[in-house]
């Protein structure tokens, strides 16, 4: 299993990566245990797991519209509670998460 923190820019932790301006990515314990201490980055969301695409196969299901993509909000994803991020996020794009399905209409 893997950790990821994404987390605000800063720290200089020893697997960061920027995804943007401010917003970094870190795999490596060194931040895990910074937060650990109280001494980690201001802002954080901590993931565990995987998932895993073979070449080409997230490109083909963003153009079959499985996906659905919003524009980064530092609001969304740090100072909305976790139980509220699903829809704020649909908000952004002007989906209302409440009407998508699974099903297909196909009568």
């Amino acid at each position: 299993d893997r950790g990821f923190v994404l987390h605000t820019a800063g720290g200089g932790w020893d697997t960061s990566m920027d995804v943007s301006e401010s917003v970094s990515l870190t795999t490596s314990r060194d931040v895990i245990e910074a937060i650990a201490a109280g001494k980690g980055p201001e802002q954080y969301l901590v993931a565990l797991g995987y998932a895993g695409w073979s070449e080409g196969q997230l490109e083909q299901e963003i153009l079959a519209n499985a996906w659905l993509n919003t524009p980064y909000s530092k609001n969304v994803l740090f100072d909305t509670p976790i139980k509220n991020r699903w829809q704020k996020a649909g908000e952004q794009i002007g989906v209302d998460i409440n009407q998508l399905t699974t099903q297909a209409g196909h009568g």
